[in-house]
């Protein structure tokens, strides 16, 4: 919905500055609050009540001041329980709600807000800031831990000198993003999800967590599930302007695609292919046919790659994937059609174990110490073709492929829960052979386990900010309905299953066969495949030279050369990593 900044004793024109940063989020407005201790405002992205719906909201009294980024989708239903206890309101804006409901309940009103959010609330009268992120972390919240305290959206807004700094690198280069709280910047960390912070008037803080994902256990009915996705959908599909999907040709945007046509929306729909053998964009097509919805089959061609330096600063922190060029190019384009939103189909993998890293995790905790050592030894001798049939992911498995996973066998039982659940998907098995800096924090240990951990680092700190920073750049705001905490919980309290096979029940009851039977085809760039393959070498050749890797100093070039000879698949994400993180650091 917009983008917001604030912090201490801010001056009007410091104040303008940091929102002219992130007018892209919200070129239709501009608001402020300029107090004597806190200031903050917000750039405005008109969805609900475009002519009413301007921030900041105030108090009847005055004394509660609040902004939001994002929607609360179940603002409708908070309104009546807030005007069944005396307040009134006056727009049809969802974040109207916010200052009666922090007079009605405190801080804890964040626990029934069903949304993705970013908010600030001033208290005039006991003189503290409230900041508050949504259970996901879909919208992003940047914090100052050096000099005097400030908010914002995006990195960028802060108003504050940006110095890179080494410090997480290897957890960087292990997971292609750090974990948060951190960040590569000195002085500068996020909110995580799920967490509020309360600064006091004499600057102490206070973070708090105000949700978990559960662990305990409580089976449902896919009736229940049926009811809970189509509600998730119906309030996220609210909206005053046009309105658009993204599908693929998978389970979850085509069931999103078909609750979205049930439901009796006028949505377009959206899909980008590569032009190789993972592109599914004439199956897209013809799905968007089968429901009667509009729609537009898009491609992303490897000229693309001359975007990434400015696709790489509206992200602010550098993502090690050249997926992010993906999602540029599909909110531009969606943009394009005269939307303002888009829908897509996040969650499900991640409720309901749809990725295969998960399988592995899950099947090497039932192979057990005796049965482990002998699979890695089998995969270690197997002929690549079978591990290709074997294995679920589109690009072929190469030799090093082959030793991560067996290596991720033999190791499992003496890892970390850490190392257990990011074994197969971190990108650098061995940071420190690239490293050119001997000081380094260690890898987060997460210890909520597969399934829970994935809302407090890969969501908000991968999946998420990838589609945040990308939409938002082009004034688009995404929204992923399968990320309602009600399924969330829904999918964490049912026995374990892999491949999604609770959520394929479910598509059964609305889909073809074809379609919820369709082996899952993860969304990537073909690297390996000549067409972009070429290009990508020759831009590492200009860009990974000796001059501007020792100028940073934090890689060892000699390493980093070998990767210049990259031909399959995984040695060249490597490679598109480390272009990322030089452009990067190019910047400052």
């Amino acid at each position: 919905m917009c983008g917001i900044a604030g912090g201490h004793h801010l001056s009007p024109e410091t104040l303008e500055t940091m929102l002219q940063a992130i007018e892209h989020r919200g070129p239709d407005g501009k608001g402020r609050f300029l107090g004597q201790s806190f200031s903050f405002g917000m750039t405005r992205l008109a969805i609900l009540d475009l002519a009413e719906g301007q921030q900041p909201f105030t108090s009847p009294d005055g004394s509660i001041q609040a902004i939001c980024n994002g929607e609360i989708y179940n603002w409708r239903e908070l309104r009546e329980e807030l005007c069944a206890a005396g307040h009134r309101f006056h727009t049809q804006c969802d974040c109207e709600i916010l200052p009666a409901a922090y007079l009605e309940w405190g801080k804890s009103f964040v626990k029934r807000l069903n949304g993705m959010f970013a908010l600030a609330i001033f208290d005039q009268k006991n003189g503290t800031l409230f900041l508050a992120r949504d259970r996901c972390g879909q919208k992003p919240l940047y914090l100052t831990t050096k000099g005097p305290f400030r908010f914002a959206s995006e990195i960028k807004a802060l108003g504050i000198p940006l110095t890179p700094h080494p410090a997480q690198l290897r957890n960087w280069l292990a997971l292609r993003y750090v974990p948060e709280p951190k960040t590569l910047f000195d002085g500068v960390e996020t909110l995580p999800a799920a967490h509020t912070l309360t600064l006091k008037a004499d600057g102490s803080q206070i973070i708090e967590r105000y949700w978990t994902p559960p662990s305990e256990e409580k089976p449902g009915s896919i009736d229940e599930l049926d009811e809970l996705t189509r509600s998730s959908v119906e309030l996220a599909l609210q909206s005053d302007v046009p309105v658009a999907a993204y599908l693929s040709a998978g389970v979850d945007s085509s069931l999103l695609a078909y609750y979205i046509k049930d439901l009796g929306a006028e949505v377009t729909t959206v899909s980008l292919g590569f032009g190789a053998g993972s592109d599914e964009t004439p199956e897209a097509l013809s799905f968007a046919q089968s429901l009667g919805l509009p729609h537009h089959p898009i491609q992303l061609k490897p000229e693309s790659l001359a975007d990434l330096p400015r696709v790489i600063h509206q992200m602010d922190r550098p993502i090690g994937d050249a997926l992010i060029l993906a999602f540029d190019h599909l909110a531009s384009h969606t943009a394009s059609l005269g939307c303002k939103v888009a829908l897509g189909g996040e969650g499900p993998d991640e409720h309901f174990a749809g990725y295969s890293f998960q399988s592995a995790y899950l099947l090497a905790q039932k192979l057990g110490t005796l049965r482990r050592p002998l699979a890695a030894t089998a995969i270690k001798r197997l002929p690549l073709f079978v591990l290709d049939h074997l294995a679920k992911f589109p690009a072929a498995l190469d030799q090093q492929s082959r030793l991560k996973i067996a290596n991720y066998l033999q190791r499992f039982t003496h890892a970390n829960e850490f190392e257990r659940t990011t074994g197969l998907h971190t990108l650098f098995d061995n940071p420190d052979r690239y490293l050119a800096i001997t000081e380094h924090e260690a890898p987060t240990d997460q210890l909520l386990g597969l399934l829970q951990s994935q809302y407090s680092s890969w969501l908000p700190d991968w999946s998420l900010i990838r589609q945040d920073k990308n939409t938002m750049a082009h004034s688009l705001e995404y929204r992923a309905p399968f990320l309602d905490h009600r399924i969330i919980e829904f999918g964490l309290r049912q026995p374990i299953q892999t491949d999604k096979k609770l959520w394929r029940q479910l598509a059964a009851r609305h889909l073809s066969p074809e379609v919820t039977h369709r082996k899952k085809q993860p969304f990537y760039l073909p690297l390996e495949h000549p067409s972009w393959r070429e290009p990508l070498v020759t831009m590492a050749h200009d860009i990974l030279t000796k001059e501007t890797i020792e100028k940073y100093g934090w890689l060892d070039f000699k390493a980093i050369s070998e990767l210049k000879t990259a031909t399959t698949f995984l040695p060249l994400k490597q490679l598109a990593a480390v272009i990322i993180l030089q452009l990067w650091l190019a910047q400052f």
